[in-house]
């Protein structure tokens, strides 16, 4: 199912490389089908080196290249990149946020429409195939 679908990861800290790890380790999809995007240069080098992933600074890029997209930045900046990325989501696109206490209501009022929406909770083991999320 995830071979075929391009995923952006929105954030590359603790929780967002976890899940490239998990992502790229398990083989569930080949890394040029997973972009990350993220403010810290620094950081995207060392994933795109470490998982052979595409990167960006640019969320909007990340948002055009996605069918699923993985919110994976702190929960005090998720309402300015939501609102940011807004205008380019459409239902095509599978909308996933891991912002730890942020209820789904609060995202949708950044978005002003429709989506298929998710939140889950993943814990740091996913970068080892030892995870649970849940749903």
């Amino acid at each position: 199912m995830l071979k075929d679908k391009k995923i952006g990861i929105l954030g590359t800290g603790n929780m967002g490389e976890a899940l490239v790890a998990g992502l790229v380790l398990s083989n569930s999809t080949a890394p040029q089908n997973i972009i990350c995007a993220d403010v810290r240069e620094g950081k995207l080098e060392a994933v795109k080196k470490k998982y052979g992933v595409i990167t960006t600074a640019d969320n909007i890029a990340a948002v055009k290249f996605s069918d699923i997209l993985i919110y994976a930045v702190k929960p005090q900046i998720i309402a300015s990149v939501l609102k940011q990325t807004a205008p380019h989501l459409d239902m095509s696109k599978l909308i996933i946020s891991i912002a730890a206490g942020v209820p789904l209501a609060a995202i949708e009022s950044c978005l002003h429409k429709d989506l298929r929406l998710m939140r889950v909770m993943p814990n740091i083991a996913v970068s080892v195939r030892e995870g649970a999320t849940a749903i």
